[in-house]
């Protein structure tokens, strides 16, 4: 006998909830509510654990994850994040705002070598903070820019969240990529404004600006030398994949390998580096990859009870405009961010969102990948689980989480604009994958 879908719901979702609230791990939590899920509603899910659990990890695509992730910790624990924070501060120096603006054009960059939103945070923010607390910068101003900033981290390829949504979906990680650099430079865009209009507004939020000068060529060359390192590295990983060049793994291959030889040019690479770079690859790609476990078996479950192809049905019965229901998916993931973390809110939500978006509502599955990248971004600034918002804090000496929060409010308000823009001009995001070659 077939249960109704709002029975079904209720079912997994409770056991969603206490497998959560009981403290196991995320991705176990979700298998064990897909597995005993199913059988509540009548389904035999014995067949399909095994082939679940191993189609959901054997992917090619997948093999990027490992990969830029330790192209990431190469570059952050060889020190070249420092060098690349003190060459951009050269270069901002004759903004109001200064090292602020330092902020989020190292996040912004950090983020195309990276791939992680915490890491990106905590990387510059373990630079930026004892720098801008000795010369008077707003605390707030400081903490607030740190962790939007490092938000930009999983919107701003590579993204890790995106090869996640493209492995489990079946759309292009490649086009995803490419739909991220856009949006991704224009928020980092829009927090900078916000910046420089604080900051001109109120000239005690930051120390004045340098005047214009023949000493800042010098000191534009000085930053250029200390950064240097970076466009070859973009260019070699979003260059190739949108000129047709190579796959993303086969990208985050040769962006792996160069990040081991620009650490070595810049006598920056030893075992030490290598080490710990290779095990928190290891560490974070099982987290990974054991959330895709627990959420396809979770999906599964769904799946065969039904209920994404029946919540599909029912919203395309209901004769509601669309941007209608886009705008509660947006209050639901901005709400569900305050409890839970980004990537967990991924792939526990996508079986359920993608096809009532993407299938029933008829939204581009690239513009979907990225707008959801910016509603996971948010999620990691949403009080009270918001991980940059604790990261950034943990940095400060004697801050308050208050300050944080607060800090980090009109960069919320930004996010909100940019997911603004893209609904009204989903071109922005879509332009550029339809210009790639060989797609």
């Amino acid at each position: 006998m077939e249960i109704s879908l709002g029975l079904a719901v209720a079912v997994f979702g409770f056991l969603v909830i206490v497998s959560l609230a009981s403290g196991m791990w995320i991705g176990f939590a979700l298998a064990l509510a897909g597995i005993v899920g199913g059988f509540v509603v009548g389904v035999d899910m014995k067949p399909f654990i095994g082939p679940t659990m191993w189609q959901s990890i054997n992917s090619f695509t997948l093999t990027a994850v490992p990969l830029f992730i330790f192209m990431g910790e190469v570059i952050l624990r060889s020190g070249l994040s420092e060098s690349l924070y003190r060459g951009i501060a050269r270069w901002m120096s004759f903004v109001p705002g200064k090292l602020l603006h330092s902020n989020i054009v190292t996040c912004a960059v950090i983020a195309a070598v990276c791939g992680t939103s915490v890491a990106t945070a905590a990387t510059v923010g373990t630079v930026a903070i004892p720098e801008q607390e000795k010369f008077g910068y707003s605390r707030r101003l400081v903490t607030g820019s740190l962790a939007a900033g490092g938000t930009l981290g999983i919107l701003i390829p590579p993204s890790l969240m995106m090869i996640v949504y493209g492995a489990f979906t079946g759309n292009s990680v490649a086009k995803l990529f490419i739909g991220g650099i856009i949006p991704g430079f224009m928020l980092a865009g829009l927090y900078m404004t916000y910046i420089l209009l604080a900051c001109s507004t109120d000239p005690s939020l930051a120390p004045p600006r340098e005047r214009l000068s023949s000493a800042y060529f010098g000191n534009f060359v000085q930053g250029f030398k200390e950064i240097w390192y970076v466009f070859p590295l973009v260019f070699i990983i979003l260059g190739s994949i949108y000129l047709g060049w190579a796959t993303p793994t086969e990208a985050a291959a040769v962006g792996a390998f160069f990040s081991m030889v620009i650490s070595a040019l810049m006598r920056r690479l030893n075992a030490k580096v290598l080490k710990e770079a290779a095990f928190s690859t290891v560490t974070t790609t099982a987290f990974v990859l054991w959330l895709l476990v627990g959420a396809s078996l979770l999906g599964t479950g769904l799946g065969m009870a039904k209920i994404p192809a029946k919540l599909s049905a029912l919203v395309g019965s209901l004769g509601i405009d669309r941007y209608f229901i886009w705008g509660f998916v947006v209050v639901f993931y901005v709400l569900l961010g305050m409890f839970m973390d980004a990537f967990a809110m991924l792939v526990l939500t996508v079986p359920v969102t993608y096809p009532v978006m993407v299938k029933s509502l008829g939204f581009d599955p690239i513009w979907y990948g990225i707008v959801l990248t910016i509603l996971l971004e948010m999620g990691q600034i949403t009080p009270p689980v918001g991980l940059n918002l604790y990261v950034i804090h943990g940095l400060t000496k004697d801050g308050k989480l208050e300050d944080v929060i607060r800090g980090i409010a009109p960069f919320f308000l930004c996010q909100l604009i940019m997911l603004a823009v893209l609904t009204l001009f989903p071109t922005i995001a879509l332009w550029l994958p339809g210009k790639m070659f060989g797609y």
